[in-house]
């Protein structure tokens, strides 16, 4: 037992070391990240009022936590690489988390530069970083899907725009009107982590803000581990 788990651990820092390294030619991701700095970082110099917190968030999320997973998963399945790689002993589930523990830590360091330049406190941070875990987290899921599913970069971006739009869509919602103007929109987590932002500008509790978003990260993690263990991968 614990000669299979030091084994694991073995298999999944080479594929992180792996990973890490073939960014540097994957000029798909590497675009998306530079243009994400960018933005962010001119977001970051607009006056606060100007655009809400989650409005950015919503743009790291969508534009490199889902399409850089995504790409680089379908990137794998393009070079014919999954195979090589699972015939030297690696098995699929550890290649796809070493690229979401990749996508995750990039999305991070893409949130702490906005946070450097943003302003701010070290607790209103860390406060931030726990409201949109979730959203993180079911982007990273949805990225995954996307990149098992579709068959090239091209169709990651095409199949993933939707999800972006419609979550750009309720950001505008929130970002346009008042809390009793659409109550409907509540059921989504969107919803929560604008307004949780909000209480945690005002010192307060944000915690029953996270409740949606955790019930809905559940389901999605449910979704797609059931998915997944009824799929036969080749």
């Amino acid at each position: 037992m614990k000669n299979e788990k030091t084994g694991h651990l073995y298999r999944l820092r080479a594929l992180l070391y792996k990973d890490i390294c073939d960014l540097r030619w994957n000029g798909q991701v590497l675009f998306n990240l530079i243009t994400g700095a960018i933005l962010i970082s001119l977001f970051a110099l607009l006056p606060h009022e100007e655009i809400p917190v989650s409005f950015v968030f919503a743009f790291v999320f969508g534009m490199l936590t889902l399409l850089m997973q995504g790409n680089l998963v379908v990137e794998e399945k393009e070079q014919r690489t999954i195979r090589r790689l699972k015939q030297a002993g690696f098995s699929l589930k550890e290649i796809l988390l070493s690229k979401m523990m990749v996508t995750f830590t990039t999305t991070v360091l893409i949130l702490i530069l906005f946070f450097v330049l943003y302003g701010d406190h070290l607790l209103f941070h860390l406060q931030l970083c726990i409201l949109v875990l979730p959203i993180i987290m079911m982007m990273l899921i949805a990225g995954t899907f996307l990149g098992i599913k579709t068959k090239n970069t091209i169709e990651v971006s095409l199949y993933g725009s939707p999800i972006m739009i419609f979550y750009f869509f309720l950001e505008g919602l929130l970002m346009n009107s008042s809390r009793e103007a659409m109550p409907w929109l509540a059921i989504f987590p969107n919803y929560h982590i604008h307004y949780g932002i909000e209480q945690i500008y005002f010192n307060e509790s944000f915690f029953s803000y996270l409740a949606v978003p955790l019930i809905w990260m559940a389901a999605v993690m449910i979704v797609f581990i059931s998915w997944y263990k009824k799929q036969q991968f080749n």
